[in-house]
């Protein structure tokens, strides 16, 4: 295993327990939208302190932001609701078998 591949199952790891207390916090009743909001501005946070103190001193802060974008849409992707077909037109077509 790479180092490249060992950090990256670290952080999904890492990452994996973080969402499981923001699921934890969901079950308890908060807003998930509240949840996100506390998340982002954890990971803004924490992300700025390991910036200064990361041993690639050339990493630069867009990188960052980039890399979170790139995240949210791959997540967005993941995460959307399937299409459902128009219940009316569902219906209808149920009840022309029926009748057939």
């Amino acid at each position: 295993m790479t180092s490249d591949n060992t950090q990256e199952t670290l952080s999904v790891q890492i990452a994996n327990q973080i969402i499981n207390i923001a699921n934890d916090r969901h079950e308890d009743g908060l807003p998930v939208d509240e949840i996100a909001a506390g998340l982002r501005h954890a990971a803004a946070n924490f992300s700025a302190f390991a910036y200064f103190r990361s041993e690639n001193k050339g990493l630069d802060p867009n990188a960052i932001a980039d890399e979170f974008v790139n995240l949210l849409t791959q997540y967005l992707e993941r995460h959307r609701p399937t299409e459902q077909p128009a219940q009316g037109l569902y219906q209808l077509i149920e009840q022309a078998k029926n009748e057939i």
